[in-house]
């Protein structure tokens, strides 16, 4: 990564140092192609480029130095006197030039009009230059800071992402842990099964989800053994269903979006006394994944704060920066049947979307 950006940095220098000689020629070669033929055309174009030398001189000396050294220190004075400066020596070693190379026209009576004019022009055009310069330079200073203000943007955008997406881990372990922790007592052998399957996915959470995205199917796969590992500890009251799409192996997701509402449904949907049911079904519509998930209400007692809504405030943080104004998440009681709706809007299914 660092290789290609210093080679980036090459590529556009050297591309800047060519489009320089690249107008600088083109303005060099003017005078020599356009001068009249019935006039020495040696002469014609010693006349018309000293000035542009001029400018050349005065260009460079503010795109390299002035502008750095003063300008951009709010040093505006010094500046404008350096400027000044520049442009009078500039005009006065245009004056000999034009006494040296216009000596046979001295005796025409409108020479002292036409020379000053020359030189007024002169003096404007060499201020022009300066200005030019400045504008060249303050305009990649600002393609810099923009470029650099991204660059922080992006990382910290990735820093944040990070951030949030390691909460979910031991949030989801802590849970897990609990779940067996209950199955002890009841069943060793159910308890030694959860185990098992908690080393499957804890797998999933440490090695497969550091990528920004990943493939949808290993995200099905992981609710799938998160869902019989939740089963291991309910009793014939409670009905699970689940139904995942079979052919998603073109999807990429950033992962683990899905879990913490199926992981919520499991906490506030299961009771040991009465009948419940859990049904998670996601479908793949055009170029949409839609995750439904209802379960039976069981408001949570005000002294629980276990778990106090860590996973779905998380969730909803990294879908604002992940999927911004590409995501719904509707969540709504009727009767006794909780009910979330995650719908997110791909740019293109196979596609994958990208934070940077």
């Amino acid at each position: 990564m660092m290789h290609s950006s210093h080679l980036f940095t090459r590529y556009k220098a050297t591309g800047a140092f060519v489009l320089h000689l690249l107008v600088w020629g083109i303005l060099l070669g003017f005078p020599f192609l356009f001068s009249p033929t019935e006039t020495p055309r040696n002469a014609t174009y010693m006349r018309s480029v000293m000035p542009l030398l001029f400018s050349v001189f005065i260009f460079y000396v503010n795109y390299f130095l002035l502008a750095n050294r003063f300008l951009f220190k709010s040093q505006t004075l010094s500046f404008l006197l350096f400027n000044l400066a520049l442009v009078v020596l500039c005009v006065w070693g245009q004056h000999l030039l034009h006494e040296w190379l216009w000596a046979p026209q001295r005796r025409s009576p409108r020479y002292e009009y036409y020379k000053n004019m020359a030189l007024i022009r002169h003096a404007f055009s060499f201020a022009l230059t300066a200005a030019v310069a400045v504008a060249v330079r303050i305009m990649q200073r600002w393609q810099q800071s923009e470029a650099t203000r991204k660059m922080q943007e992006t990382e910290q955008l990735k820093s944040t992402l990070s951030h949030l997406q390691y909460q979910i881990q031991p949030h989801f372990f802590f849970n897990s842990l609990n779940n067996i922790y209950a199955l002890v007592d009841i069943s060793p052998e159910k308890a030694k099964n959860a185990i098992h399957r908690l080393g499957k996915l804890m797998r999933y959470l440490l090695h497969d989800t550091n990528a920004e995205q990943v493939a949808l199917s290993n995200e099905i796969t992981f609710l799938k053994n998160y869902v019989d590992l939740m089963r291991l500890r309910l009793t014939d009251n409670v009905q699970v269903q689940y139904d995942f799409p079979e052919d998603t192996r073109q999807i990429q997701i950033a992962p683990l979006l899905f879990i913490p509402l199926v992981e919520n449904s499991f906490k506030h949907g299961v009771s040991a006394k009465q009948s419940s049911f859990i049904t998670i079904k996601m479908q793949t519509l055009d170029n949409q994944i839609v995750l439904e998930v209802n379960n039976t209400n069981f408001p949570k007692n005000e002294q629980d704060q276990g778990g106090s809504g860590i996973g779905i405030d998380n969730l909803k943080k990294r879908l604002e920066l992940l999927y911004p104004d590409q995501y719904s998440l509707r969540q709504e009681t009727q009767g006794d049947t909780f009910s979330s709706v995650l719908t997110i809007h791909l740019a293109s299914i196979g596609k994958p979307t990208s934070i940077v």
